[in-house]
């Protein structure tokens, strides 16, 4: 959390700065790494290699992005939570890993997703769609919803993992509407997407940047999107909603550093992650692809984090789910 810094006083003015601003003023003096909880290619990794360049420009060093996959993305929170305080390891932090798994795993997450964490700020909200393979004989949300029930429990799904978006938005799902289908979790994005577009798994929840790509080529049939209304990069696909009332996930990310890195290395990464998606070649890119760029200060991202913990402890207790 960011902390208020006090001003100056008077004469001695050089003694009188706080000891962070001092310890801290040349910061960076060395290459920054932005850990990413996932293999590359889904939607964390898409922004992460898209903010870099600009980053390193900003702040004068290098920015490495560097996936390090498993656990639902714990592998790369823990290993953020456990780094020093410094400013030179960031964490690409997610709905799955930050959010929605904590919220499934309880006190058996290897982190605390509030407290060993200081938010830099939110960067993205990201829509889901949900797709299958062309075998399957679907088209929109009653239709799969129709044949769901008529596999009596015979069907599977995948995700990027257990507590990611994906895994969550499935679960809600059968929630609301009391279908009968099996989780097959991997480990991330893309060789969940790759299963689905050979046939090994019938249906999967995946991001806008992720699927539409295959739905566009016809490797894969969308049938709707998880956001509550339809989405400007393909508004051919109803929301969920619309047959499912009360439906709505989505996932998002944001730039998190290990709880006590100093204030003033705090306010320079927002600013020049403001800065970063305000431009057109990140921003504007992003916004083409179906991600949402976000922005503010590390305080509302913060907040932001902590609702959605809230929300989804809320439903992990509705639905009785368990990690298991």
């Amino acid at each position: 959390m960011a902390m208020r810094r006090r001003p100056m006083l008077l004469g001695g003015a050089a003694l009188a700065l706080p000891m962070p601003a001092l310890a801290h003023a040349d910061w960076p003096q060395r290459p920054i790494r932005m850990v990413i909880p996932y293999p590359p290619g889904g939607a964390s990794d898409i922004i992460a290699r898209l903010l870099a360049p600009r980053l390193t420009e900003a702040l004068g060093q290098t920015l490495v992005v560097e996936n390090r996959p498993g656990a639902n993305g714990f592998i790369a929170a823990e290993l953020v939570a456990r780094s020093a305080p410094d400013g030179y390891t960031l964490l690409m932090g997610n709905a799955g890993p930050n959010g929605m798994g904590p919220a499934l795993y309880g006190s058996r997450t290897p982190f605390d997703a509030l407290r060993d964490f200081a938010p830099v700020m939110a960067v993205s909200i990201v829509p889901q769609i949900m797709a299958v393979h062309p075998a399957v004989p679907v088209r929109d949300m009653p239709g799969f919803l129709a044949h769901a029930r008529a596999q009596d429990g015979r069907m599977s799904y995948g995700s990027a993992g257990v507590g990611s978006a994906g895994h969550m938005a499935m679960e809600l799902l059968k929630s609301l509407t009391g279908i009968q289908i099996t989780h097959v979790p991997y480990r991330g994005s893309s060789p969940s997407t790759a299963d689905l577009i050979a046939g090994v798994i019938p249906v999967n929840f995946d991001t806008v940047p992720v699927l539409l790509p295959h739905v566009r080529a016809g490797r894969v049939r969308g049938i709707a999107v998880s956001s509550l209304q339809r989405v400007p990069e393909a508004p051919e696909f109803a929301a969920i909603a619309e047959t499912v009332p009360g439906f709505e996930t989505v996932s998002w990310g944001g730039v998190l550093a290990p709880a006590g890195t100093p204030q003033p290395i705090i306010a320079r990464l927002n600013a020049a992650l403001q800065a970063a998606m305000a431009r057109p070649d990140v921003g504007g890119a992003l916004a083409r692809q179906g991600i949402q760029p976000q922005g503010g200060t590390p305080e509302a991202f913060g907040l932001y984090v902590a609702a959605e913990i809230a929300k989804w402890t809320d439903v992990v207790r509705q639905m009785g789910l368990t990690p298991d």
